[in-house]
């Protein structure tokens, strides 16, 4: 499959149903953490990239501290604090932790070390903010196809039997190496995780928030630290 830049394949995708689905993402993440943030907070985001959605924030809110973590990417933004690890970062030294299109990739592992350094670094009226895709029900045949136009490559690593079961939403086994797809990531499982840590107060789903989940292509959760006994 031939290499395309992240934006291309999201808010400049040439796909126009893709298109609007990524940016009604973007408009959402960003009105929900202007929602939690009061003056001066410190805004982390997780797999932060480049920085482009800090710097958008930025744009908005330019009284709010942002940090980038995302060790993998050079930093493009002079305004945004970049930072390699959460290691890195003081315990309750954060407001709000974003974690956009990036649970999907990670092991169960760094699942776990995510949910606990987040635990640590939010302060006690921290809030976190994890999106996903939704790759069960009436999205996941667009999302084919797409992926599918869009590397000029038919195989997109599932089998009819697959797309059927994904589609019905019943769960279909996920690679070992989930870098690089989203095949058989399932929110469902994910929100069970984070409740086991976490209070998911408010889920959203995008681009539409009145469609089911099986008729969505994101799904939001805003979660606040569990009180200590």
């Amino acid at each position: 499959m031939r290499e395309i830049s992240y934006a291309s394949q999201t808010v400049e995708s040439a796909n126009p149903l893709a298109r609007y689905a990524h940016r009604a993402r973007i408009a959402l993440a960003l009105k929900l953490v202007e929602r939690f943030c009061s003056n001066s907070a410190t805004v982390v985001d997780f797999g932060s990239g480049p920085g482009l959605f800090l710097h958008t924030l930025g744009e908005l809110r330019p009284d709010l501290c942002l940090v980038g973590l995302d060790p993998y990417v050079q930093p493009s933004y002079p305004e945004i604090r970049y930072e390699a690890r959460l290691d890195n970062l003081e315990p309750g030294s954060v407001d709000v932790l974003t974690v956009l299109e990036v649970c999907e990739h990670l092991y169960p592992n760094e699942l776990d070390a995510l949910l606990a350094d987040a635990a640590r670094i939010l302060n006690l009226d921290g809030v976190l903010i994890i999106s996903v895709p939704i790759m069960y029900g009436a999205s996941v045949i667009p999302k084919l196809m797409n992926w599918a136009i869009r590397g000029r490559d038919f195989h997109v690593g599932y089998s009819p039997a697959e797309v059927l079961r994904s589609v019905a939403g019943f769960r279909i086994s996920r690679p070992e190496n989930p870098r690089t797809t989203h095949k058989g990531f399932d929110f469902r499982e994910l929100r069970a995780l984070v409740s086991s840590q976490f209070m998911v107060e408010q889920v959203f789903r995008s681009p539409l928030a009145w469609l089911p989940w099986w008729m969505s292509s994101q799904y939001f959760m805003i979660c606040h630290r569990r009180s200590l006994p």
